[in-house]
This record gives structure tokens, C-alpha cells and sequence, in this order.
């Protein structure tokens, strides 16, 4: 003769199954629903990743090439003095030499022109360099001069083949 404490756990077990799974089924849909719209976002976001990749790749060039032109109108129409490098210079906290690295120049031509009265000469490329490093901040300053010191070579010692 059966167990009846047997046979009625093992019903209230198959009952509580039936239940559970009927309670879960709507859920289960949902995080089904959910994981494809979470599978369908992420495609979409990779999309719009590499389409603005794209364009950034597109537009860089050219915003460096009204960036320049610019610079250069604005280089045009500068007139340095030895005391407006010298408020420049501070302004970023740039020592003399490091003022020069960032114009492309030597820290000597630098400490000539602060010694200079009156408006100061500059070749066009110079001019176009202080046009461009006009409106920065030190911050930006620093960032630029840090780029510098990245992309300058390494120099060997010894003779080169």
C-alpha cells in the first residue's frame, strides 16, 4: 500500500510546479521581449558609432582647414609688442622657453622680443602660430606642448646607418 504522505507531496508538488510555471510564463515572454530590444538598441548604437566616426573622419580635416585660414586672417592683422607676448605669457604660464616651443621658435628669440620695445617683426608662420595660441587657455596650453614633447623623434647617440 502506497505512502498517502508520498503521494500527497508529490501532488502539492506537481501542483505547485504547474503553478509556478504558469505564473512565470508571462515573465519569461517579457525578458524575452526585453533581450531583443536590448540586442536591437545595441545594433543601433554600434550604427550610429561608426557613422559618426565617419564623420568625424570627414569633418576634422576641414574644421583643421578653417581653423588655419583663421589663424592666418588673424595673423595678418596682429600686431605683437613686446609687452602683449609678455601678457600673453603670463597669462598661459609659460616660461620663455617653453612660450617659444609652443610658437615654434627658440626660447632666445623669445627673451629678444621681450627685450624689444615698440612692435615686434615675426616671420608668417610665427605670426600664424601666436594667432592660433591667441585665445587658448593654459590648460589647453599645456595639452598642446605635452603633443609636442610625444611626436618629437627620438634622437640616437652614435652614427646612424
Amino acid at each position: 500500500m502506497p505512502n498517502i504522505a508520498k503521494v500527497l507531496r508529490e501532488e502539492m508538488q506537481r501542483l505547485a510546479k504547474r503553478q509556478a510555471r504558469a505564473e512565470l510564463n508571462p515573465v519569461r515572454r517579457d525578458t524575452v521581449r526585453l533581450k531583443k530590444i536590448v540586442a536591437d538598441l545595441r545594433r543601433q548604437i554600434a550604427a550610429l558609432n561608426r557613422t559618426s566616426r565617419d564623420l568625424v573622419k570627414k569633418v576634422t580635416p576641414v574644421v583643421a582647414i578653417k581653423e588655419i585660414e583663421k589663424a592666418t586672417a588673424r595673423a595678418a592683422k596682429l600686431r605683437p609688442t613686446s609687452k602683449s607676448l609678455k601678457k600673453l605669457r603670463a597669462r598661459l604660464g609659460l616660461t620663455q622657453a617653453r612660450f617659444g616651443r609652443l610658437l615654434g621658435v627658440s626660447g632666445q628669440a623669445v627673451v629678444q622680443w621681450a627685450s624689444k620695445d615698440g612692435r615686434i617683426r615675426m616671420r608668417q608662420t610665427t605670426l600664424s602660430a601666436l594667432a592660433e595660441i591667441q585665445n587658448i587657455g593654459k590648460r589647453e596650453a599645456w595639452r598642446r606642448l605635452g603633443k609636442m614633447v610625444e611626436s618629437r623623434p627620438v634622437r640616437r647617440k652614435g652614427r646612424g646607418k
